[in-house]
Protein backbone atom coordinates (compact mmCIF):
# COMPACT_ATOMS: atom_id res chain seq x y z
CA UNK A 1 0.00 0.00 0.00
CA UNK A 2 0.98 3.15 -0.43
CA UNK A 3 1.79 5.57 2.17
CA UNK A 4 0.26 8.44 3.27
CA UNK A 5 1.38 11.48 5.56
CA UNK A 6 0.40 10.62 9.37
CA UNK A 7 -1.33 13.33 11.49
CA UNK A 8 -5.24 13.80 11.70
CA UNK A 9 -5.34 17.58 11.20
CA UNK A 10 -2.57 17.84 8.67
CA UNK A 11 -1.62 16.87 5.32
CA UNK A 12 2.01 17.02 3.92
CA UNK A 13 4.96 17.47 6.15
CA UNK A 14 8.13 16.84 4.68
CA UNK A 15 10.39 20.04 3.70
CA UNK A 16 13.43 20.64 6.11
CA UNK A 17 13.23 23.03 9.26
CA UNK A 18 15.27 23.86 12.28
CA UNK A 19 13.94 22.81 16.19
CA UNK A 20 15.94 25.49 17.02
CA UNK A 21 12.75 27.64 17.86
CA UNK A 22 11.83 25.44 21.07
CA UNK A 23 13.89 25.47 23.80
CA UNK A 24 12.72 21.95 24.77
CA UNK A 25 15.75 19.04 24.37
CA UNK A 26 13.94 14.96 23.71
CA UNK A 27 14.09 13.39 26.77
CA UNK A 28 15.96 10.25 28.02
CA UNK A 29 12.81 9.55 30.11
CA UNK A 30 10.89 6.75 28.30
CA UNK A 31 7.20 7.54 29.01
CA UNK A 32 5.59 11.18 29.57
CA UNK A 33 2.64 11.60 32.07
CA UNK A 34 -0.45 13.35 30.97
CA UNK A 35 -3.20 14.89 32.83
CA UNK A 36 -7.27 16.09 32.62
CA UNK A 37 -6.44 19.58 31.47
CA UNK A 38 -9.88 19.24 29.52
CA UNK A 39 -11.54 19.50 33.07
CA UNK A 40 -11.85 22.91 34.92
CA UNK A 41 -10.23 20.54 37.74
CA UNK A 42 -7.07 18.29 38.18
CA UNK A 43 -9.90 14.85 38.06
CA UNK A 44 -7.02 11.89 36.85
CA UNK A 45 -10.19 9.79 35.80
CA UNK A 46 -13.30 10.42 33.55
CA UNK A 47 -15.69 12.47 34.98
CA UNK A 48 -19.58 10.91 34.99
CA UNK A 49 -20.51 14.32 33.51
CA UNK A 50 -18.38 13.25 30.23
CA UNK A 51 -20.24 9.92 29.43
CA UNK A 52 -22.60 9.32 26.66
CA UNK A 53 -23.99 12.86 25.99
CA UNK A 54 -26.86 11.37 23.74
CA UNK A 55 -28.18 9.41 26.49
CA UNK A 56 -28.26 11.30 29.50
CA UNK A 57 -28.30 15.06 28.08
CA UNK A 58 -24.62 15.99 27.96
CA UNK A 59 -22.75 17.83 26.01
CA UNK A 60 -19.81 16.75 24.04
CA UNK A 61 -17.36 19.52 23.50
CA UNK A 62 -16.97 20.64 20.38
CA UNK A 63 -14.66 22.60 19.09
CA UNK A 64 -14.60 24.41 15.64
CA UNK A 65 -11.68 25.35 13.77
CA UNK A 66 -11.09 27.60 10.46
CA UNK A 67 -8.59 27.02 8.07
CA UNK A 68 -7.06 29.37 6.49
CA UNK A 69 -3.67 29.76 3.94
CA UNK A 70 -0.92 31.60 3.62
CA UNK A 71 0.14 31.07 0.38
CA UNK A 72 2.58 34.09 0.08
CA UNK A 73 4.92 32.03 2.29
CA UNK A 74 5.33 29.65 -1.02
CA UNK A 75 9.00 29.10 -2.31
CA UNK A 76 8.10 26.81 -5.34
CA UNK A 77 8.69 28.14 -8.54
CA UNK A 78 7.10 25.02 -10.62
CA UNK A 79 3.69 24.80 -9.14
CA UNK A 80 1.38 26.31 -6.58
CA UNK A 81 -1.72 24.98 -4.76
CA UNK A 82 -4.50 27.78 -4.14
CA UNK A 83 -7.01 26.81 -1.27
CA UNK A 84 -10.18 27.92 -1.52
CA UNK A 85 -9.94 29.56 2.00
CA UNK A 86 -11.85 32.84 1.33
CA UNK A 87 -15.44 32.39 1.54
CA UNK A 88 -17.42 33.75 4.87
CA UNK A 89 -19.01 30.66 5.46
CA UNK A 90 -16.38 28.55 6.46
CA UNK A 91 -18.25 25.73 7.92
CA UNK A 92 -21.16 25.44 5.27
CA UNK A 93 -20.40 27.36 2.36
CA UNK A 94 -19.60 26.15 -1.24
CA UNK A 95 -16.09 25.85 -0.31
CA UNK A 96 -15.84 24.56 3.34
CA UNK A 97 -12.45 25.15 5.31
CA UNK A 98 -13.03 23.81 8.70
CA UNK A 99 -11.75 22.01 11.04
CA UNK A 100 -14.18 20.17 13.76
CA UNK A 101 -13.21 18.34 16.81
CA UNK A 102 -16.33 16.43 18.83
CA UNK A 103 -14.72 15.16 22.48
CA UNK A 104 -16.58 12.92 24.99
CA UNK A 105 -16.66 9.62 26.77
CA UNK A 106 -18.90 6.58 26.19
CA UNK A 107 -18.56 2.62 27.12
CA UNK A 108 -16.66 0.41 24.83
CA UNK A 109 -17.59 -3.27 25.05
CA UNK A 110 -14.82 -5.69 24.26
CA UNK A 111 -17.07 -8.31 23.36
CA UNK A 112 -18.53 -5.95 20.72
CA UNK A 113 -18.20 -6.03 17.18
CA UNK A 114 -15.61 -2.62 17.09
CA UNK A 115 -13.27 -5.51 18.23
CA UNK A 116 -11.30 -7.44 16.58
CA UNK A 117 -11.96 -11.81 16.93
CA UNK A 118 -8.75 -12.60 18.65
CA UNK A 119 -9.49 -9.43 21.00
CA UNK A 120 -12.94 -10.15 22.18
CA UNK A 121 -13.10 -10.87 26.09
CA UNK A 122 -16.37 -12.98 26.98
CA UNK A 123 -16.83 -12.28 31.07
CA UNK A 124 -15.69 -15.58 31.80
CA UNK A 125 -11.88 -14.10 30.51
CA UNK A 126 -12.41 -10.73 31.89
CA UNK A 127 -12.52 -12.68 35.04
CA UNK A 128 -9.22 -14.26 34.22
CA UNK A 129 -7.64 -10.82 34.19
CA UNK A 130 -5.12 -9.19 36.94
CA UNK A 131 -7.12 -7.33 39.90
CA UNK A 132 -6.23 -4.06 38.71
CA UNK A 133 -7.45 -5.24 34.96
CA UNK A 134 -10.74 -6.22 35.87
CA UNK A 135 -11.17 -3.22 37.89
CA UNK A 136 -11.40 -1.01 34.68
CA UNK A 137 -14.17 -3.08 33.81
CA UNK A 138 -17.47 -3.43 34.39
CA UNK A 139 -18.10 -6.93 33.01
CA UNK A 140 -16.79 -6.66 29.95
CA UNK A 141 -17.18 -3.13 29.28
CA UNK A 142 -15.24 0.13 29.89
CA UNK A 143 -15.19 3.44 30.12
CA UNK A 144 -13.28 5.47 27.57
CA UNK A 145 -12.81 8.65 25.58
CA UNK A 146 -14.45 9.56 22.08
CA UNK A 147 -12.52 11.81 20.09
CA UNK A 148 -14.14 12.31 16.58
CA UNK A 149 -12.58 14.50 13.88
CA UNK A 150 -14.11 15.78 10.64
CA UNK A 151 -11.71 18.38 8.08
CA UNK A 152 -12.68 19.81 4.74
CA UNK A 153 -11.17 22.16 2.46
CA UNK A 154 -10.89 22.34 -1.33
CA UNK A 155 -8.48 23.59 -3.93
CA UNK A 156 -6.58 23.46 -6.98
CA UNK A 157 -2.74 22.59 -7.96
CA UNK A 158 -1.42 24.95 -10.98
CA UNK A 159 1.75 24.01 -12.66
CA UNK A 160 3.94 26.66 -13.84
CA UNK A 161 3.41 30.33 -12.91
CA UNK A 162 0.27 31.30 -15.31
CA UNK A 163 -3.64 31.35 -14.33
CA UNK A 164 -5.16 28.67 -14.16
CA UNK A 165 -6.24 26.37 -17.22
CA UNK A 166 -7.90 22.67 -17.62
CA UNK A 167 -4.63 21.63 -19.11
CA UNK A 168 -2.65 23.08 -15.98
CA UNK A 169 -4.64 22.79 -13.11
CA UNK A 170 -5.91 19.71 -11.13
CA UNK A 171 -9.12 20.83 -8.82
CA UNK A 172 -9.80 18.67 -5.61
CA UNK A 173 -12.28 18.48 -2.54
CA UNK A 174 -10.60 16.98 0.17
CA UNK A 175 -12.04 15.53 3.77
CA UNK A 176 -10.60 13.42 6.72
CA UNK A 177 -12.64 12.06 9.12
CA UNK A 178 -11.59 10.07 12.11
CA UNK A 179 -13.61 8.21 15.10
CA UNK A 180 -10.88 7.33 18.57
CA UNK A 181 -11.67 5.48 21.35
CA UNK A 182 -8.89 5.45 24.03
CA UNK A 183 -8.68 5.43 28.05
CA UNK A 184 -8.50 8.03 30.44
CA UNK A 185 -5.32 10.38 31.63
CA UNK A 186 -4.71 8.12 34.68
CA UNK A 187 -4.43 5.30 32.26
CA UNK A 188 -1.72 6.89 29.45
CA UNK A 189 -4.60 7.67 27.29
CA UNK A 190 -3.92 4.23 26.18
CA UNK A 191 -5.56 3.29 22.30
CA UNK A 192 -8.64 1.23 22.31
CA UNK A 193 -9.84 1.31 18.84
CA UNK A 194 -9.54 3.52 15.69
CA UNK A 195 -11.10 4.60 12.30
CA UNK A 196 -10.40 6.76 9.35
CA UNK A 197 -11.91 7.39 6.15
CA UNK A 198 -9.69 10.10 4.04
CA UNK A 199 -9.64 11.89 0.58
CA UNK A 200 -6.50 13.49 -0.10
CA UNK A 201 -4.77 15.49 -2.48
CA UNK A 202 -0.83 15.86 -1.96
CA UNK A 203 1.95 17.16 -3.80
CA UNK A 204 4.38 14.52 -5.52
CA UNK A 205 7.46 16.29 -6.44
CA UNK A 206 9.68 19.98 -5.25
CA UNK A 207 9.86 20.00 -9.23
CA UNK A 208 7.65 18.30 -11.38
CA UNK A 209 8.20 18.32 -15.11
CA UNK A 210 4.47 18.37 -16.17
CA UNK A 211 1.04 18.99 -14.19
CA UNK A 212 0.69 14.68 -14.21
CA UNK A 213 3.53 14.72 -11.85
CA UNK A 214 2.54 17.50 -9.42
CA UNK A 215 -0.04 15.90 -6.99
CA UNK A 216 -1.64 12.60 -6.26
CA UNK A 217 -4.74 11.81 -5.06
CA UNK A 218 -5.43 8.94 -2.70
CA UNK A 219 -8.56 7.52 -1.17
CA UNK A 220 -8.50 5.48 1.77
CA UNK A 221 -9.64 4.09 4.84
CA UNK A 222 -8.91 2.17 8.04
CA UNK A 223 -10.17 0.41 11.29
CA UNK A 224 -7.57 -0.52 13.98
CA UNK A 225 -8.71 -2.66 16.88
CA UNK A 226 -6.08 -2.35 20.10
CA UNK A 227 -6.07 -5.81 22.20
CA UNK A 228 -6.75 -4.91 26.15
CA UNK A 229 -3.06 -4.65 27.27
CA UNK A 230 -2.10 -2.63 24.38
CA UNK A 231 0.79 -4.77 23.61
CA UNK A 232 -0.56 -5.32 19.44
CA UNK A 233 -3.00 -4.05 17.33
CA UNK A 234 -4.87 -5.90 14.31
CA UNK A 235 -5.39 -2.97 11.30
CA UNK A 236 -7.48 -3.35 7.83
CA UNK A 237 -6.32 -0.42 5.46
CA UNK A 238 -8.42 -0.32 2.08
CA UNK A 239 -7.21 2.05 -1.02
CA UNK A 240 -8.24 2.00 -4.59
CA UNK A 241 -10.44 -1.04 -3.25
CA UNK A 242 -7.40 -3.44 -2.09
CA UNK A 243 -7.24 -4.03 1.89
CA UNK A 244 -4.89 -5.22 3.94
CA UNK A 245 -5.14 -6.72 6.73
CA UNK A 246 -2.04 -7.09 9.79
CA UNK A 247 -1.50 -7.63 13.39
CA UNK A 248 1.48 -5.74 15.00
CA UNK A 249 2.68 -6.87 18.25
CA UNK A 250 4.95 -5.31 20.61
CA UNK A 251 3.61 -2.15 20.01
CA UNK A 252 4.51 -0.45 23.21
CA UNK A 253 8.23 0.54 22.87
CA UNK A 254 10.42 2.97 24.90
CA UNK A 255 7.85 6.32 24.40
CA UNK A 256 4.28 6.53 25.41
CA UNK A 257 2.10 5.14 22.72
CA UNK A 258 -0.95 6.99 21.24
CA UNK A 259 -3.29 6.72 18.15
CA UNK A 260 -2.42 8.12 15.45
CA UNK A 261 -5.93 10.24 15.65
CA UNK A 262 -5.63 11.87 19.18
CA UNK A 263 -2.10 13.26 19.33
CA UNK A 264 -3.16 16.71 19.77
CA UNK A 265 -5.41 15.99 22.31
CA UNK A 266 -2.92 13.84 23.83
CA UNK A 267 -0.67 17.13 23.92
CA UNK A 268 -3.33 19.09 25.17
CA UNK A 269 -3.28 16.94 28.80
CA UNK A 270 0.86 16.93 29.04
CA UNK A 271 2.11 19.69 30.91
CA UNK A 272 3.36 21.89 28.84
CA UNK A 273 6.00 25.02 29.42
CA UNK A 274 9.76 25.92 27.81
CA UNK A 275 11.13 23.15 29.27
CA UNK A 276 8.87 19.98 27.63
CA UNK A 277 10.73 18.12 25.15
CA UNK A 278 9.53 14.68 24.57
CA UNK A 279 9.59 11.84 21.97
CA UNK A 280 5.67 9.91 21.90
CA UNK A 281 5.05 7.06 19.66
CA UNK A 282 1.94 7.13 17.33
CA UNK A 283 0.34 3.93 15.61
CA UNK A 284 -0.70 4.77 12.06
CA UNK A 285 -1.83 2.10 9.73
CA UNK A 286 -1.81 4.36 6.79
CA UNK A 287 2.30 4.43 7.70
CA UNK A 288 2.57 0.69 8.75
CA UNK A 289 3.07 0.78 12.56
CA UNK A 290 4.45 3.07 14.95
CA UNK A 291 6.36 6.21 13.99
CA UNK A 292 7.97 8.41 16.36
CA UNK A 293 7.20 12.56 16.65
CA UNK A 294 9.67 14.79 19.14
CA UNK A 295 7.11 17.49 20.81
CA UNK A 296 9.23 20.60 21.90
CA UNK A 297 7.99 23.37 24.54
CA UNK A 298 7.92 27.18 23.33
CA UNK A 299 7.32 30.73 23.87
CA UNK A 300 4.46 31.72 26.81
CA UNK A 301 2.59 34.93 26.31
CA UNK A 302 -0.72 36.24 26.46
CA UNK A 303 -3.48 36.55 23.92
CA UNK A 304 -3.00 39.94 21.61
CA UNK A 305 -6.12 41.89 22.21
CA UNK A 306 -6.33 42.58 18.55
CA UNK A 307 -4.61 40.12 16.41
CA UNK A 308 -6.17 36.99 18.46
CA UNK A 309 -10.08 38.26 19.03
CA UNK A 310 -11.79 35.63 17.64
CA UNK A 311 -9.98 33.47 19.70
CA UNK A 312 -10.67 35.42 22.91
CA UNK A 313 -14.41 35.94 21.64
CA UNK A 314 -14.90 32.08 21.01
CA UNK A 315 -13.21 31.17 24.41
CA UNK A 316 -15.05 33.91 26.56
CA UNK A 317 -18.32 32.80 25.31
CA UNK A 318 -18.28 29.47 26.49
CA UNK A 319 -15.93 29.86 29.59
CA UNK A 320 -16.68 33.30 30.72
CA UNK A 321 -14.60 35.95 31.03
CA UNK A 322 -10.83 35.50 32.75
CA UNK A 323 -9.97 37.40 36.01
CA UNK A 324 -8.50 40.15 35.92
CA UNK A 325 -5.67 40.98 38.68
CA UNK A 326 -6.59 43.91 41.09
CA UNK A 327 -3.34 45.48 40.09
CA UNK A 328 -3.22 45.55 36.55
CA UNK A 329 -4.66 48.82 36.21
CA UNK A 330 -1.52 49.45 34.05
CA UNK A 331 0.70 47.29 32.43
CA UNK A 332 4.25 48.31 31.54
CA UNK A 333 3.13 51.94 30.90
CA UNK A 334 -0.44 50.46 28.86
CA UNK A 335 -4.10 51.07 29.30
CA UNK A 336 -5.42 47.64 30.99
CA UNK A 337 -7.74 47.05 28.27
CA UNK A 338 -5.16 46.17 25.62
CA UNK A 339 -4.44 43.03 27.55
CA UNK A 340 -6.44 40.20 27.20
CA UNK A 341 -5.41 38.10 30.69
CA UNK A 342 -5.77 34.87 28.76
CA UNK A 343 -2.15 33.00 28.24
CA UNK A 344 -1.04 30.45 25.83
CA UNK A 345 1.93 27.98 25.87
CA UNK A 346 3.51 27.17 22.12
CA UNK A 347 4.69 24.02 20.87
CA UNK A 348 6.31 22.90 18.23
CA UNK A 349 5.66 19.01 16.57
CA UNK A 350 8.24 17.07 13.87
CA UNK A 351 8.62 13.49 13.07
CA UNK A 352 11.58 12.14 15.00
CA UNK A 353 13.67 11.74 11.82
CA UNK A 354 14.12 15.16 12.12
CA UNK A 355 13.18 15.11 7.96
CA UNK A 356 9.98 17.57 8.21
CA UNK A 357 8.83 21.08 8.73
CA UNK A 358 7.91 21.85 12.37
CA UNK A 359 3.99 22.21 12.84
CA UNK A 360 3.64 25.34 15.73
CA UNK A 361 0.35 25.09 18.19
CA UNK A 362 -1.09 27.41 20.83
CA UNK A 363 -2.50 25.81 23.64
CA UNK A 364 -4.63 27.62 26.67
CA UNK A 365 -2.29 27.51 29.30
CA UNK A 366 -3.21 26.07 32.09
CA UNK A 367 -3.02 28.62 35.21
CA UNK A 368 -4.89 26.64 38.07
CA UNK A 369 -5.55 23.05 37.64
CA UNK A 370 -8.18 23.45 40.11
CA UNK A 371 -9.69 26.40 38.36
CA UNK A 372 -8.55 25.79 34.55
CA UNK A 373 -11.13 28.22 32.97
CA UNK A 374 -10.32 27.64 29.53
CA UNK A 375 -9.35 24.11 29.67
CA UNK A 376 -5.69 24.04 27.96
CA UNK A 377 -8.06 24.06 24.30
CA UNK A 378 -6.19 24.11 21.26
CA UNK A 379 -5.89 27.81 20.78
CA UNK A 380 -3.94 27.78 16.48
CA UNK A 381 -1.83 25.33 14.62
CA UNK A 382 0.10 26.33 11.98
CA UNK A 383 0.90 23.55 9.54
CA UNK A 384 3.17 24.15 6.80
CA UNK A 385 3.07 22.27 3.22
CA UNK A 386 5.60 20.16 1.90
CA UNK A 387 8.40 21.38 -1.21
CA UNK A 388 7.72 25.00 -0.05
CA UNK A 389 3.85 25.56 -0.81
CA UNK A 390 2.97 27.66 1.79
CA UNK A 391 1.14 26.88 5.01
CA UNK A 392 -2.19 26.38 6.27
CA UNK A 393 -3.44 28.00 10.01
CA UNK A 394 -5.95 26.17 11.55
CA UNK A 395 -7.99 29.09 14.23
CA UNK A 396 -10.32 27.95 17.04
CA UNK A 397 -13.45 30.14 15.73
CA UNK A 398 -15.95 28.66 18.47
CA UNK A 399 -16.23 26.46 21.49
CA UNK A 400 -19.41 25.09 19.92
CA UNK A 401 -20.75 23.53 23.63
CA UNK A 402 -18.33 22.31 26.54
CA UNK A 403 -17.65 18.88 27.40
CA UNK A 404 -20.10 17.81 30.23
CA UNK A 405 -22.45 20.59 30.20
CA UNK A 406 -26.09 19.90 31.11
CA UNK A 407 -28.00 20.26 27.73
Amino acid sequence: MKKTKILAAAAACTAAASLALFSGCASSNAHISVDSFWYIDGYEGIQPTSVDPEENGRTAEVLLYEIKFDGESAENNAYRVNYFTDGEDFENGENAHYFKTTFYATTFDWSGEDVAEDYRLTKEDADKLPEADRARLDGTKETVYVLETELKISGEYVFGKGEATAGNSVKFTDYLNTTSYFRSARNGLEPVYSSQQAHTTSPAAMRPTSADEMCEQLEYSYEVSYNFDCSQATYTFTQDGESTSRTTGNIQGKYSLFDNNVLYTAIRGMSISSSLGATVSLFSPADGGTVNVNIAGGAYGELDADDDAGIISALTAAYGEPDIPEDTDEKDGEDDAKHSHIYYNTVGIRLADATGVIRTARYAAVENEDDNTYRATMLDLTQPLSYGLGSWQFTLAEVVSVLGKKA
